[in-house]
């Protein structure tokens, strides 16, 4: 809903509001005459706010159109000044009589009201301006109090004339509690709360605190306040106390509440991108290029060998293929069957580099410990790099891979020598899941407990991946 919808519709039921209050309650003591001059008054005010605030300022107080708003805010003014000024001279007919309306037009009363209208809407509008500015700045604690600030005394400033046409002791009492309630708000929300959660506090401690400090906070505006009104002490305490046990309950709700939505929030933060990170991973690692480029493999070796070899490099395929598309999709899978698939993935690599001289591929990868689970194919992107940059045909190649658990870490290193492609490789255009990606599932999937160290030369590349299981 727009704010100027909600503006019409608050002011227009704090209008109705006041016009009843005024009508049963003034009726059997005050005079008609000061009733409907009161009730006058009080629609005078209203449509001023309703007029400049719906209409005047929105459409007029924009570039190229401020002569127009400034225009129709001084027909305003004069139109408010003879409205306050009827009030006044309604509630004073029986003692002035007819034709005193000239009278009362000069008399400082209604230019004194209609100029503090204008100021209060003044005001109002600056206040609406500067939250929309702060709304387009950096979301700060500060940015945010001061917003929250700026509504209250906005609010505030828009009510506190209608109450000082019902009663001066009722607006005084609006003028003082409207700051106080939020001072206690804000301090709960954003100081006491936090506390207490940050250094485990108990309830008992926070309410003994939160009531102290909103005792002395109380001191000056419940003073203003009794100086005003001229009221007993007693008032003093009985206004302190219902505050507080409205205002510490409802700050300790809307906290719990941000509280569980930002956790909420979070999670679905975390899950849409673990998920963004699978599916990337998917779609880099089934491959048809490097899957074309194995069945080739396969084709050829089961040509020129028996049907064999061939037959187990099938075999390791499939696993491969099903361990991608079943297990894959779980959250965490036992170390043993990623193990499984990193072997599958070496030994078909073999068999293309099987048959060409100068690659020397070892392996120590031992057996995982029973009940070590780990999240799947977050081993797998160093490998496939390390074959993928570390093998040539025609060069001198070399990679070194190492696996195992001691004392409920894992360790893993691969270590593999550099053989740029060209670009006209078509291999060469594609990126593997890339090492950005493995760093981003680890930092969400382990956070504070991992640790990888990447080192790379003109020659070499280094990987050291410890993982706390």
């Amino acid at each position: 809903m727009k704010l100027n919808r909600i503006e019409s519709i608050l002011a227009t039921a704090i209008f109705i509001f006041i016009l009843i209050f005024m009508y049963s309650n003034g009726i059997h003591h005050e005079g008609r005459h000061t009733v409907f001059a009161l009730m006058a008054y009080t629609t005078v005010i209203y449509g001023t706010f309703m007029v400049f605030t719906q209409w005047i300022s929105p459409t007029f107080f924009q570039p190229r159109k401020i002569e127009g708003g400034i225009a129709f805010t001084l027909l305003l003014f004069f139109l408010v000044w003879l409205g306050l000024t009827t009030s006044i001279w309604v509630r004073d007919y029986h003692h002035w009589g007819e034709g005193q309306f000239v009278i009362h037009l000069k008399r400082g009363e209604s230019l004194g009201g209609a100029l503090l209208v204008f100021l209060l809407l003044f005001a109002y509008e600056g206040i609406k301006r500067l939250i929309r500015y702060l709304q387009q700045t950096q979301n700060t604690l500060a940015t945010r109090i001061a917003k929250e600030s700026l509504v209250v005394l906005g609010a505030g400033a828009l009510i506190a004339p209608m109450l000082f046409a019902v009663s001066g002791s009722l607006a005084a009492f609006w003028v003082s509690v409207v700051p106080y309630v939020y001072v206690i708000y804000a301090m709960n929300m954003y100081w006491l709360l936090p506390l207490k959660e940050k250094r485990k506090h108990t309830f008992l401690l926070y309410i003994a605190i939160a009531i102290g400090i909103s005792f002395v906070a109380f001191i000056p505006f419940g003073l203003f306040f009794l100086s005003v009104i001229r009221s007993d002490e007693e008032v003093y305490f009985v206004i302190w106390i219902c505050i507080n046990l409205i205002m510490l309950p409802l700050a300790n709700f809307v906290y719990q509440r941000q509280r569980e939505r930002i956790t909420q929030l979070v999670n679905l933060k975390m899950e849409l991108g673990q998920t963004s990170a699978d599916l990337s991973f998917l779609r880099s690692q089934i491959n048809p290029h490097f899957l074309f480029n194995i069945l080739n493999t396969l084709y050829g070796t089961a040509l020129q060998e028996d049907a064999e070899r061939a037959a187990t490099g099938i075999q390791k395929l499939g696993d491969m293929m099903r361990f991608m598309l079943h297990e894959n999709n779980q959250d965490s899978i036992l170390l043993a069957r990623e193990i499984d698939y990193l072997r599958n993935y070496i030994d078909l690599q073999l068999l293309r580099t099987a048959t060409t001289t100068g690659i020397t591929v070892e392996c120590d990868i031992n057996d995982a410990l029973e009940g070590t689970y780990i999240a799947p194919m977050l081993l797998i992107p160093f490998v496939e790099n390390a074959f993928k940059h570390g093998i040539s045909l025609q060069e001198k190649s070399w990679i070194k891979i190492s696996l195992y658990e001691s004392e409920g870490k894992l360790y893993f290193d691969v270590h593999n020598s550099i053989h740029r492609k060209p670009k006209s490789d078509p291999e060469g255009r594609h990126s593997g899941i890339g090492l950005e990606n493995v760093k981003q599932r680890l930092a969400m999937l382990y956070p504070d407990r991992h640790d990888l160290v990447i080192r790379e030369t003109t020659q070499e590349f280094f990987v050291h991946l410890t993982v706390i299981s």
